[in-house]
């Protein structure tokens, strides 16, 4: 059954498993490891901001920024490479579950995603200045 919430919203696929978990989680009264927790709060967050950065990429095109979607898509490629590390999936990864997640983190995962934070936050600094305060807006 885990695999079909991948499928329910192809745009935020671990919060759907996560969801799904977690009623699983209280109906049965099981408590999870600490450290599953904070590796499904942490892929939560990076499959938040996989969700926003392809609505604003989306949006950015159809009011015709193309600069910013194709730098928000290398972005968003970027987490999709995270999703490809701890599940071995890029969109229906099936990582989290009952009881925890499917695989600990890789070694250097964490250092990875430090670095990518680092240079997102640049990224949507630029994205910002190119869609509020260009001339031809």
């Amino acid at each position: 059954a885990l695999p079909y919430f991948d499928r329910l919203d192809y745009c935020s696929m671990m919060t759907n498993e996560q969801v799904y978990s977690l009623a699983i989680e209280r109906l049965l009264g099981i408590e999870i490891p600490e450290r599953a927790k904070y590796i499904r709060t942490l892929m939560g967050e990076m499959t938040r901001i996989l969700n926003h950065t392809l609505a604003v990429g989306c949006h950015a095109l159809d009011v015709g920024a193309m600069t910013p979607f194709f730098w928000l898509f290398e972005e968003r490629e970027k987490i999709m490479e995270f999703y490809e590390r701890v599940s071995g999936a890029r969109m229906h990864a099936a990582y989290v579950r009952p009881g925890g997640v499917a695989f600990d983190l890789p070694l250097g995962f964490m250092e990875d995603v430090y670095k990518w934070c680092e240079g997102y936050a640049r990224r949507i600094d630029e994205v910002d200045d190119l869609l509020t305060r260009n001339r031809i807006w």
